[in-house]
């Protein structure tokens, strides 16, 4: 429950949780409502927060809630908000710091979305005016300033969080795919050995050949990728059955799926209109360097 969420609290550590918790002070109300029972230096930041943090469930300003967590807390905001969160990956041309988004798939609204660089990769952009949290695995390291890198924006224009922490506070580490196999998810067969190196040989195909084949193939591991983090979010806020396994991955693109027109012949496209928030207008989007 997220209410109960009290380790970002100023001076609230794992032995003071544990001593408030004893006395039945459990949560943001608690605080409130038994603030004479709270040590007196600390009664006016903790009744502060806990206000800051009401106000902000109460209108479900989930920006606050997932910035402002512990860590080890953060667990909380995807199982409030599960179905109102988004969760996207990327894949790029290469590891180098300058390399370009090939393609972004993202679960968004129940369904799949996937975006090719070069075919309107910047409706991606129209997608996160939508979302209400978003969902990466590593993305504060790597997707997502390799977002702001492209589309030349200062900042996401929603609130993201990144499932590599809750894995960890929750025991599982590693990268994504070791830490599936620990949570005991398991893609579908024809993907269970891809990996990035693949997703790159895949896009070089594509740019060389058009053949669409290879470019179905990398959106459909994308994919795969955001829909995992699904069912990892899933697990961390209270598990997951066979049957809601099977619909995920029943959400996949499918081989034989048409591919976006003119992909390979690197198309610039048309700058989408639509609004994306007070830091980025309409301009930067026409900056986007395709490569």
């Amino acid at each position: 429950m997220i209410t109960e969420a009290l380790l970002h609290f100023p001076g609230i550590g794992p032995a003071r949780l544990a001593r408030l918790q004893e006395r039945g002070i459990r949560q943001w109300s608690d605080v409130v409502q038994r603030a004479a029972e709270l040590p007196e230096r600390l009664r006016e930041p903790l009744t502060q927060e806990a206000d800051r943090c009401l106000a902000a469930h109460a209108r479900r300003d989930i920006g606050y809630l997932a910035q402002a967590l512990h860590p080890k807390d953060k667990w909380r905001v995807l199982h409030e908000y599960f179905d109102e969160t988004s969760f996207f990956d990327i894949e790029t041309s290469g590891l180098e710091y300058d390399a370009s988004i090939t393609v972004i798939a993202c679960w968004h609204r129940g369904a799949v979305q996937t975006f090719v660089a070069g075919d309107g990769l910047d409706r991606f952009l129209d997608v996160l005016d939508d979302v209400k949290l978003l969902a990466s695995f590593n993305g504060n390291a790597f997707d997502v300033p390799r977002l702001l890198d492209a589309f030349h924006i200062p900042r996401l224009p929603c609130p993201h969080l990144d499932l590599r922490w809750p894995c960890y506070h929750q025991g599982y580490h590693g990268g994504l795919k070791q830490i599936a196999r620990q949570a005991g998810l398991a893609r579908p067969l024809d993907l269970q050995h891809a990996d990035g190196a693949w997703a790159v040989q895949l896009w070089n195909a594509w740019r060389r050949t058009a053949d669409r084949s290879s470019l179905d193939e990398l959106l459909r591991y994308c994919a795969s990728d955001a829909l995992l983090l699904r069912l990892l979010a899933k697990r961390l806020t209270g598990g997951v059955d066979g049957q809601e396994i099977a619909r995920v991955w029943d959400s996949l693109p499918a081989r034989e799926r048409a591919a976006p027109a003119a992909g390979a012949g690197g198309v610039v496209p048309t700058i989408l209109p639509g609004s994306f928030g007070a830091g980025s207008p309409a301009r930067p989007r026409a900056l986007r360097r395709w490569r």
